[in-house]
């Protein structure tokens, strides 16, 4: 079978942005098979099933590298609870996550996936401890997935806390036991849409042997690895404390640094740890909704022009990345004082080509004939979308998350006109009111 959507505006994104009209994607199993003249698909391809995306545009889907789903459980509490920025730390205590069953936590983790769906997000880095407890049930969204089973070796604390670093033998080989268990389950599962990565959980929390013995499973295993850096000051603190040196330096000195990392955060860098990031090639997942609300942010444009590649993710509470995209935007601008840079041909570029590319998938996050079939249709027949003199930039400024009408992935529609289609939507929204008011009352 193949799917002709015909009359959409095409967003192409290779080396540069463009938008193609009266043009067809051809779509045949997970791959476009074509890009061709409305008036020649009929000619070349007569059995396809036509897909009408009059006054619609057809952009590729966005990568979120870095987001914890189960954390939808904190929505409306996390938010304003936020670490100290300045000594002493950690600061104000922020209320405990409440222990929910793991029935109750796939209930929590599909909550975040219909919202990424219906916001347009295609994949997704989920980074979190024990993911083999709700994989199964996330992996059937459809969505395409990049698992990052997340570890730590520190005795006791805290991300941010202080207190001399002691290293649990036990819990340096359980957490590198779970991700090897979850790389032989999961990695390459359905034709490679579930992939694994391995997550050391931040440099305050991992010691030098952890952060060694994962370099060396990366290696063998050959797949992504990401870890939280720079990501608060009591973080900085921390390493200063117990080691002299800073936390980017402290991965370099350890050999975690890589062009095959994704870094989550860095809002907390010096310049040397920033060239020190750009000189591995590393990839930064800016969290710009997150990196708001916590009053902080990344040096972006000094890292890309140091050798990083921008990506984002939304991080936690809110998988929205069409707000992540203009917040990152907005953010940037007024940090460097600049109403024109960054672009939003840039901003798009990090939220979809460049986050699939970190995340290791080198044939999708943009439209080309040969690519996987990743893509999202969005209704531009909106005021707020109205006049579509740059569509590019109407999505960045303007886009909003009812916008988006169908999504696919390798082929598929995981949405369709706004129905999610493989999840029961109501059904999960009312569970997880009820989980998290009982979770939060006890």
């Amino acid at each position: 079978m193949k799917t002709a959507i015909q009359n959409g505006k095409i967003i192409m994104n290779t080396d540069t942005i463009s938008v193609l009209e009266n043009h067809s994607i051809v779509i045949e199993n997970d791959i476009i098979l074509d890009i061709l003249p409305n008036t020649e698909v009929l000619k070349l391809y007569p059995d396809s099933t036509i897909i009408d995306a009059t006054n619609r545009a057809i952009f590729s889907g966005f990568a979120n590298c870095h987001t914890h789903l189960s954390l939808t459980l904190a929505r409306g509490i996390f938010e304003n609870e936020s670490y100290a920025n300045t000594p002493p730390f950690p600061g104000p205590p922020r209320r405990s996550l409440p222990k929910i069953s793991t029935e109750e936590q796939q209930i929590m983790v599909l909550l975040g996936a219909i919202e990424a769906i219906k916001s347009g997000t295609t994949v997704t880095m989920e980074v979190a401890q024990g993911i083999m407890n709700y994989a199964n049930e996330l992996q059937k969204t459809g969505l395409r997935l990049v698992l990052a089973e997340q570890m730590s070796d520190r005795v006791s604390g805290s991300i941010g806390e202080p207190g001399k670093f002691e290293s649990d033998q036990q819990k340096l080989e359980d957490g590198i036991e779970r991700i090897i268990d979850l790389y032989t389950k999961w990695n390459g599962y359905d034709q490679s849409r579930v992939t694994v990565a391995l997550a050391a959980h931040a440099p305050d929390m991992n010691s030098p042997k952890s952060l060694q013995e994962l370099r060396v499973l990366q290696e063998k295993l050959d797949i992504v690895s990401t870890i939280h850096l720079n990501q608060l000051w009591g973080e900085v603190q921390n390493i200063k404390d117990n080691f002299g040196t800073t936390p980017t330096e402290y991965l370099e000195q350890n050999n975690f640094l890589t062009s095959k990392l994704v870094a989550a955060h860095c809002r907390c860098m010096t310049k040397k740890e920033e060239q020190i990031l750009g000189k591995f090639k590393s990839s930064v997942s800016f969290n710009s909704s997150i990196a708001a609300r916590r009053g902080l942010s990344p040096n972006i444009k000094d890292l890309e022009e140091y050798g990083c590649s921008i990506a984002m993710g939304s991080d936690n509470m809110d998988e929205n990345m069409i707000e992540v995209m203009r917040t990152g935007l907005f953010m940037e601008r007024v940090r460097i004082m600049d109403g024109r840079n960054p672009n939003p041909n840039e901003v798009y570029k990090w939220a979809t080509q460049n986050g699939y590319q970190s995340l290791g998938i080198n044939d999708a996050g943009f439209i080309a004939k040969g690519n996987k079939a990743d893509l999202i249709i969005v209704n531009t027949f909106k005021p707020h979308m109205t006049p579509q003199t740059d569509i590019v930039s109407n999505w960045v400024h303007m886009g909003q998350i009812q916008d988006v009408e169908s999504v696919m992935v390798d082929g598929k529609w995981i949405m369709k006109n706004h129905k999610i289609l493989n999840l029961d939507e109501e059904y999960i929204i009312k569970e997880a009111n009820q989980i998290a008011k009982k979770a939060w009352n006890n």
